[in-house]
């Protein structure tokens, strides 16, 4: 779960590719689908791009706003969650059954 620059909860689901977004009160806003289902890890930059990390999949797609999903990078090993390094630009992703993290450079 994250919030959008608009103040909105986005949520993604573990059981598909859904990245859903309700607005402060609740109501649904929109639907948009990452690359991969299994979702577990969401991070949202302030012009709205969308970063979702697969567990089952060891990939992350990108959701740049009005555009489709794609990978960034995959064969992260049960990427569970993220963090965003803004003064790097770059998540920083735990593997958890490797009890280590890995780096993702953005462009």
């Amino acid at each position: 779960m994250a919030f959008d620059p608009q103040g909105n909860v986005v949520v993604v689901d573990v059981l598909n590719n859904a990245v859903l977004t309700f607005s402060p009160g609740g109501g649904h806003v929109s639907t948009e689908h990452a690359v991969d289902p299994g979702n577990g890890g969401l991070v949202i930059l302030s012009d709205g791009t969308k970063y979702v990390c697969s567990v089952q999949r060891g990939t992350v797609s990108r959701i740049r706003p009005g555009q489709p999903a794609e990978i960034v990078t995959s064969g992260i090993p049960s990427a569970a969650s993220m963090a965003y390094d803004s003064k790097r630009h770059r998540l920083i992703i735990p593997m958890n059954d490797w009890n280590a993290v890995t780096f993702v450079e953005l462009d």
